[in-house]
């Protein structure tokens, strides 16, 4: 039996984090959750009957920062040592859309690499990774704009004085979604170059979008990525950027419940939910997969 490691990164709404927990709780998986210390969740309540349940410690988790990469990566190491088959990031705003039989039955033999990898952003990638961005790592980054107009207006101050922090690398920067379901060989892959990853990262901006289709595109595994040619379904989670509300994507409501049934012939993940905004299709997906059964 092969067993699949779950790292759920959170940072709000408790309910709807028990209800995720709920969905991965087989006996064939373990279940890793890291809690942005910023936030007001509760580890300790949360519980498992069949899965192995870590809690790591909290760490304040920034949306942009390095800090994000950091807990990444945290998470990772954490559960390598247990040697899984695959090893699935997800947020806690995501949701299963497949029951585990399908899921486990699916990549059973598997042995891609599930990272997105967009071919048409290399150029915004290497962006990301040029410029200092100090303010990234600070609270009123993401929801304060004349906060991040300064920082702006600082990108555009360094690129005007010729500051290029990959002008000295030959390192090509891929770009895509920042979760991913891989294999032990390349989490050990990617676990082994984490000196490289947070010095090189530091200071830059949305790089968890970044650094894993980076190293993963000059691994030895790179031939194995599923979407590495910019397949839709290459990192199985399903995503709706088109209705996105600012810099994030769209919440899945009830009035989407067929979409999502379509979407669950190809993808394991949807993203993303809040129950704040929908309850009803967030209890009708745990009610129908938690079953075991299809949407």
């Amino acid at each position: 039996m092969k067993k699949h490691a779950f790292l759920v990164i959170a940072h709000q709404d408790q309910r709807l984090l028990q209800q995720l927990v709920s969905l991965l709780d087989d006996d064939r998986n373990a279940v890793y959750v890291l809690i942005d210390s910023k936030s007001n969740l509760q580890g300790h309540v949360l519980s498992t009957k069949y899965a192995s349940l870590t809690l790591m410690p909290k760490v304040p988790v920034y949306w942009g920062g390095v800090s994000t990469i950091g807990a990444e990566l945290d998470v990772l190491r954490a559960a390598s040592a247990g040697g899984y088959h695959y090893y699935h990031l997800i947020s806690g705003a995501d949701l299963p859309i497949v029951s585990q039989d399908r899921l486990h039955d699916r990549l059973e033999d598997s042995d891609l690499e599930y990272v997105d990898v967009d071919p048409g952003c290399e150029a915004f990638a290497r962006w990301k990774v040029a410029y200092y961005h100090p303010l990234v790592e600070t609270r009123p980054y993401r929801r304060c704009w004349p906060y991040r107009m300064i920082g702006h207006a600082f990108i555009k101050l360094q690129a005007k004085v010729g500051i290029d922090r990959t002008r000295r690398t030959r390192t090509r920067f891929s770009h895509g979604s920042a979760f991913f379901s891989i294999t032990h060989a390349l989490a050990q892959y990617v676990l082994e170059r984490e000196r490289w990853v947070r010095a090189r990262f530091k200071y830059t901006v949305t790089c968890d979008e970044v650094f894993i289709q980076t190293l993963a595109m000059r691994s030895p595994f790179q031939s194995r990525i599923a979407g590495r040619n910019g397949l839709k379904t290459g990192n199985l989670r399903y995503i709706d950027w088109e209705r996105k509300d600012k810099n994030s994507p769209y919440t899945f409501r009830m009035t989407d419940l067929d979409e999502l049934k379509e979407a669950s012939e190809h993808y394991l993940f949807a993203r993303k939910f809040n129950r704040a905004v929908d309850h009803e299709i967030v209890d009708t997906i745990v009610e129908r997969v938690g079953a075991g059964g299809d949407l």
